[in-house]
């Protein structure tokens, strides 16, 4: 397992911090690999009427570590509305790097925090309230979440395995 030092070149950041970020590090690279899995021709695929379509899907969960990291920092709904109007991807290219920018701004405002940053209170626009550290555990937690469909899509909805490993 890569410690703090390893992966960020850092020695500020606080070692459970560091470990959250290791797994989310799997997580965006994994997400990325099924997405470089899939054919742009499929993104219109809709395997659940009602719900993402492929293309749709990988293009919220390309965005998630940015929007939550700006929903933890106080953004308010119609923030995060032009948001996603004006940053959701529509190519697998621009997915994958909107997955690995989002990683890398999470990474670099949580770097610097200390204990008492980590566990300050911030309130979302829908009311709830979660300290730093637990809306960082609530982005790897929704990553994982998407990740896990974008896969089920993939296999049950494509007919497609795409040999990717999820878990270490």
């Amino acid at each position: 397992m890569l410690d703090e030092n390893e992966w960020t070149g850092a020695t500020l950041m606080q070692p459970y911090c560091a470990q959250v970020f290791h797994q989310l590090e799997l997580l965006v690279n994994s997400s990325g690999e099924l997405i470089s899995s899939i054919e742009e021709s499929d993104w219109e695929v809709r395997p659940t009427a009602g719900k993402f379509s492929v293309g749709e899907l990988i293009g919220h969960l390309a965005l998630i570590c940015e929007a939550d990291l700006r929903i933890a920092g106080g953004a308010g709904e119609s923030e995060m509305r032009a948001f996603y109007s004006g940053k959701t991807p529509h190519s697998k290219e621009q997915a994958l790097i909107e997955l690995a920018h989002g990683f890398e701004w999470l990474k670099t405002a949580y770097l610097p925090l200390d204990e008492s940053q980590l566990q300050k209170i911030h309130i979302a626009y829908w009311g709830v309230s979660y300290s730093r550290f637990e809306w960082l555990l609530e982005t790897l937690v929704h990553l994982a979440h998407h990740r896990g469909q974008l896969h089920s899509m993939i296999v049950h909805g494509l007919g497609k395995q795409p040999n990717v490993q999820l878990f270490e």
